[in-house]
């Protein structure tokens, strides 16, 4: 019998030494490394006393439970946690200890999917869901397309949504940023629209725009060396390329414009003149502005592939 114990882990051994006087607490690993008790999660979704429960009935078992709209797997025999909709697995240990319980910071700016992305897979570095017609998501982006931004009467092959949790959370995190930068508790967003060619739309979608690279044809960066959209896609799909189908590709964007001034031909960020005021993107015209461009990828979410005639 000694011999066998001392084959235990650890936490093998800690859990070998049960008694029902025992009170027992459970443990997630958070991304800092660190054990937390479940309590001081972030998304406080289960109790240590809902664990052990489960627990004592099957100690091998797997158990799938909804809590604040969450679905979780928790399987014992592995020690992990999942969430069912992203995927994300972390591990779980059950131990006597009782250290002093602290709420873990590090998790409080990771990201979930978007609630209406579709079968998402975290595994694939993005995906494109082509919208059905009759969904009410397809409606929204045409009438967005046709209303807002003024492209009268296209023939719509296809929109696409762009599913790419990298690119979501950077995207996120950098909001957050320029809000605590700024102090503020909101910072300006805009959807905005960017004309390209079709052999550019993987790229994209991968790794998002490079803002150091922008599209050379417009008239030497008149408004800085930075990545170029428009308010309106009748303005956008003049630099869409035809493909061998005859149809043209815009992408739709989530933009982080924030604070922006007047652009200039020089200019490689939006503060290279040393103004005295931050600055986070350039437009054409500061009082009423139809031209914006960006200097950092991550203020860019790139949101939908737009496919027409």
């Amino acid at each position: 019998m000694l011999g066998e114990f001392a084959e235990l882990s650890l936490e093998d051994k800690v859990e070998y030494m049960d008694t029902s006087e025992t009170q027992w607490y459970w443990y997630y690993k958070a991304t800092c490394g660190v054990w937390h008790r479940v309590e001081d999660d972030p998304e406080n979704f289960m109790f240590s006393d809902d664990l052990e429960r489960y627990y004592l009935r099957n100690p091998q078992g797997v158990i799938n439970m909804t809590a604040a709209g969450i679905q979780i797997q928790i399987n014992f025999s592995a020690r992990t946690q999942v969430n069912l909709r992203t995927g994300k697995t972390r591990k779980i240990k059950r131990s006597f200890l009782t250290e002093i319980g602290f709420r873990c910071k590090c998790d409080d700016i990771s990201q979930s999917p978007p609630a209406h992305w579709e079968d998402f897979d975290p595994k694939k570095p993005y995906q494109l869901i082509s919208l059905r017609k009759d969904s009410s998501e397809y409606q929204k982006m045409e009438r967005f397309v046709r209303d807002v931004g003024l492209l009268h009467d296209p023939m719509i092959v296809s929109i696409n949504r762009i599913q790419n949790m990298d690119l979501w959370e950077l995207f996120c995190r950098k909001k957050i940023q320029l809000m605590r930068i700024k102090g503020q508790s909101e910072i300006e967003e805009q959807m905005l629209f960017h004309g390209t060619s079709a052999k550019n739309v993987h790229s994209i979608c991968t790794f998002n725009f490079n803002c150091r690279l922008s599209d050379k044809r417009r008239r030497g960066h008149v408004l800085g060396k930075g990545t170029y959209f428009a308010k309106h896609a009748s303005f956008a799909t003049g630099y869409s390329e035809n493909t061998s189908q005859g149809t043209k590709v815009m992408l739709i964007a989530r933009v982080l414009v924030g604070k922006y001034k007047n652009g200039h031909q020089d200019y490689c960020t939006p503060n290279d003149d040393q103004d005295e005021n931050i600055h986070d993107s350039c437009v054409d015209d500061a009082t009423c502005p139809r031209i914006f461009v960006i200097f950092d990828s991550n203020q860019i979410y790139p949101e939908y592939v737009l496919e027409y005639r």
